[in-house]
């Protein structure tokens, strides 16, 4: 764009330029050559204006008849005293002539004088206080109308030329000025095209600018802005879809325990339940059913603070091999009488890392509860090892499952995002919040969380060791 600019500019003040050279050249010369110099014609009234004007000087007659018997003659009378004139049937070019004689105490005489003023005869004497002063037509050419002196031709082209020269130069920046706004207008227009094809709610088409100049930047990031727009405003559509099926898939995970609550107290209180045993039975069936209605109900509240921002993490110096320990032993019972089974790998070296006991113990947890229900496996067996890797801590959580289609594997941490498998797998029913929540967790510890099939499905945990983690 600015060469753009610089290279019109160029062309205006180039253009003037010989536009200016060329009139000036043109008028001058055509001035210059109306006013060539030639030899005097031959007057033979000279003679007679100069008798005249001696009888006159004896007879002193009127100006009047002197000026009458001077144009039967062909010339005209000047008569002043000093620079006051007296009398004068001078015509313009002639008055303007007569001025510019050297008058002095030499000039004009009291004998009749003739000159040549290269284009007319002049006649002058003196009679008393009076000049006087008798010319005939001079052979002035006529320059823009009417007789002119070449002074005052010369000036008058001069104007012409200057003229010329700012109408050519208007007219040639108003032509380069239209073109140049022409040409910077198009990148704009394209843009407010775009911006009210957006505002309209039209993603689809792009600015559509394909020049090569500073507007081709701004073109490219309104694009960029307009394509990150339109994946923002897909995933906000597939959230909101996303938080509907949530909130009918919780609705739906709600009602079934709530119905068996409500289905084993409504048979305490009929009196089904006769015996102490079937009491009992009832109710402990009825407190699990409501100890799953506060799980799903926990976890919702868990993930509004995820999304408020209202999660604190109040990490302390851990080992991580004593912390996983710790969770497998507290694991182990509750495994094994759902038919499954854990186990630690690994050396108890040192691992120190620098976590929230609290909330990596719930990434433990969630990651259990989705083998339990997703893994599939008849005797499931879940396999954590723990081991150093440069300077991070690794940890690696493995189930011996079916493990997940490959397309499905970049969803995994997504929210509310659930498989096909998750209204058929052996837990009931999901929310699609677990692994959510996890990944939320280990990268607010500045660690990372990767999820791969073999011989069942596997997250890869690495966290920072401590003299590189998280500050409190």
């Amino acid at each position: 764009m600015k060469r753009r600019i610089f290279l019109y500019n160029a062309v205006v003040v180039l253009l003037a330029l010989i536009v200016l050279l060329a009139v000036s050249g043109l008028v001058i010369r055509r001035v210059s050559s109306s006013y060539r110099d030639a030899p005097p014609p031959a007057d033979g009234s000279l003679p007679e204006v100069q008798s005249l004007l001696e009888d006159w000087q004896q007879e002193r007659t009127g100006w009047h008849d002197l000026d009458g018997q001077l144009r039967n003659l062909g010339y005209a009378l000047y008569v002043c005293i000093g620079s006051s004139e007296v009398y004068s049937s001078m015509s313009h070019i002639q008055w303007e002539m007569v001025h510019q004689l050297p008058l002095d105490e030499h000039w004009p005489t009291e004998e009749p004088t003739a000159l040549w003023m290269g284009s007319a005869s002049v006649v002058g004497m003196r009679a008393g206080p009076y000049a006087i002063f008798a010319m005939g037509e001079p052979s002035v050419p006529k320059v823009f109308g009417r007789q002119r002196l070449q002074t005052e031709a010369l000036l008058l082209s001069v104007l012409i030329i200057g003229a010329t020269t700012i109408v050519v130069i208007v007219l040639l920046s108003m032509l380069s000025t239209h073109f140049q706004v022409k040409h910077i207008l198009r990148p704009v227009n394209a843009l407010t095209a775009a911006a009210r094809r957006i505002e309209a709610g039209d993603y689809s088409q792009g600015v559509g600018y394909d020049g090569q100049d500073e507007f081709t930047a701004v073109c490219a990031a309104f694009e960029h802005m307009q394509r990150h727009l339109l994946l923002e405003r897909e995933k906000n559509a597939a959230y909101e879809r996303a938080r509907t099926d949530l909130v009918a898939g919780i609705s739906h995970d709600l009602r079934t325990p709530l119905t068996s609550v409500k289905g084993y107290l409504k048979g305490l209180r009929d009196g089904v339940a006769n015996t102490p045993e079937k009491q009992a039975q009832y109710l402990d069936i009825a407190y699990r059913k409501a100890c799953d209605m506060d799980v799903l109900l926990q976890r919702l509240f868990y993930f509004s603070k995820l999304e408020t921002g209202n999660l604190p993490l109040f990490p302390v110096s851990a080992d991580l091999w004593s912390f996983v320990e710790g969770f497998v032993r507290d694991t182990a019972g509750e495994l094994e009488q759902r038919g499954g089974t854990i186990r630690l790998k690994g050396t108890p070296a040192p691992h120190p890392v620098r976590i929230d006991t609290e909330q990596m113990y719930r990434v433990l947890t969630n990651l259990t509860d989705n083998a339990l229900r997703y893994a599939g496996a008849e005797a499931l067996v879940l396999t954590l090892t723990v081991w150093r890797e440069r300077n991070r801590e690794r940890l690696r959580f493995a189930d011996n499952g079916s493990g997940v289609p490959e397309e499905d594997l970049p969803h995994l941490f997504e929210q509310f995002w659930r498989g096909d498998q998750s209204r058929g797998s052996q837990g009931g029913e999901g929310s699609g919040l677990g692994l959510y929540i996890v990944k939320y967790i280990v990268e607010a510890h500045g660690g990372t969380i990767s999820a791969r099939n073999d011989g069942g499905l596997v997250f890869d945990l690495a966290l920072p060791c401590e003299e590189d983690g998280i500050r409190a």
